[in-house]
């Protein structure tokens, strides 16, 4: 599943738009904790200290210079400078909002497909429908490659 985060800003409303404007949230390495927990089976490197940065909720993409929006549910904890129940309020609606059907494409894997895209402006979810006993139940081999990105601003 992916979601189209330029299209996320240009449809966002108004009133959020200018409360995030030049705004920074942390992002926590920790965000992904439920899926090790939920899959203690799978291979790990065993690393599970926290690791946290800050990056602006809204970048420019550095070839297309279109605003992006920079945040997720998974990862982003917190705005800087804002207290936590305002923060939470706000992320949840843009968690909300980027989540809408009309934001997302879901992929039709079939054998030998190839998916690419580019992580600067597409959120990717992996829908969890290729274990055995689950879903098609298809094995799924995957090799990542990831481009070395420049400083989100």
């Amino acid at each position: 599943m992916f979601a189209n985060m330029e299209l996320a800003w240009e449809t966002l409303d108004e009133s959020i738009k200018e409360k995030i404007k030049n705004k920074k949230a942390i992002h926590s390495s920790l965000g992904a904790k439920f899926f090790i927990e939920d899959y203690k089976a799978m291979e790990s490197n065993g690393n599970y200290d926290e690791y946290s940065n800050e990056h602006p909720i809204v970048r420019t993409h550095p070839e297309t210079r279109k605003k992006i929006l920079f945040v997720n549910w998974t990862y982003t904890k917190n705005i800087v400078g804002m207290n936590k129940k305002e923060s939470d309020e706000i992320l949840n609606e843009i968690f909300k909002h980027q989540a809408r059907l009309d934001l997302t494409c879901r992929f039709q894997w079939t054998e030998n497909a190839v998916a690419i895209w580019d992580n600067r402006s597409v959120q990717h979810y992996a829908i969890a429908d290729f274990f055995p006993g689950r879903g098609l139940g298809h094995e799924r081999i995957m090799d990542r490659i990831a481009v070395q990105g420049d400083k989100p601003n």
